[in-house]
């Protein structure tokens, strides 16, 4: 299947080359930044699978490296739902997939948003069960190299990373993220291994939303990191796609 690109208001739109009322899918990167390019290569597995996808960049930085995530303003990720869902090929049925730092914002932006929000269905990989603080990549980097397990910082009087006007009370670090307020069906997955986020805090997560009776779609992959390897990735991508197909 051919695969077409075009700028549209809110950033490049990835869609296979043939077909109409699509639905459509807004990706959110990590703290890897906009630059990597990860989150382009998750919109072309997208449509080259019958989706409209759309990278939202919201980080800093360039092609050397990610820059800074502070007080990046919430509201712009619905802004970004709508547009996708007003394209010319959309069915308006849009999902919110967020990958690690970016799985934290798809949370944030699911439970704060109310049910006037875009979403029918949000996906989260890696999401810490905490509002985490600012990103700094050379405090990181730096961490990393002392041996540090490169935990995202959760210090309340930090640095914030999220603001959105009228929802600011909610954004502290360390903060628990309401997932329950989650109107929509939500899958996660996680790694046993990951030394980024504390598997635990994911599975408390989807503990929550059992609990409220909203049981998440839970992906959990034995032994793996961050990222999944190359054997494993092609397993997340089945489960994410039949989530999207399933809600969408």
């Amino acid at each position: 299947m051919g695969l077409t690109l075009e700028q549209g208001p809110a950033g490049p739109v990835y869609g296979p080359a043939a077909g109409a009322a699509l639905p459509g899918v807004v990706i959110l990167h990590g703290s890897e930044g906009p630059w990597s390019g990860w989150s382009h290569r998750f919109a072309a597995i997208l449509a080259a699978h019958g989706l409209l996808a759309l990278p939202h960049a919201y980080g800093e930085g360039d092609v050397w490296g990610a820059g800074p995530i502070r007080d990046v303003d919430l509201a712009a990720v619905p802004a970004a739902g709508r547009a996708l869902a007003a394209h010319p090929r959309a069915s308006g049925r849009v999902g919110l997939l967020g990958w690690s730092k970016g799985g934290e914002m798809a949370l944030l932006v699911g439970a704060l948003m109310g049910a006037d929000g875009p979403f029918a269905c949000i996906a989260a990989h890696a999401p810490t069960g905490l509002v985490t603080g600012a990103f700094d990549p050379a405090t990181f980097r730096a961490g990393l190299a002392q041996g540090g397990a490169g935990r995202l910082p959760v210090d309340p009087a930090g640095p914030r990373a999220w603001v959105w006007a009228g929802r600011d009370d909610r954004l502290a670090p360390g903060a628990p993220i309401p997932v329950e307020d989650c109107a929509v069906p939500v899958f996660l997955s996680i790694g046993t291994a990951d030394p980024i986020v504390d598997p635990a805090r994911t599975l408390a997560l989807a503990d929550r939303l059992a609990a409220a009776g909203r049981p998440a779609d839970l992906l959990v992959a034995e032994g793996q990191g961050h990222g999944y390897d190359f054997d494993t990735e092609p397993l997340l991508w089945q489960r994410l796609l039949a989530f999207f197909r399933r809600h969408l």
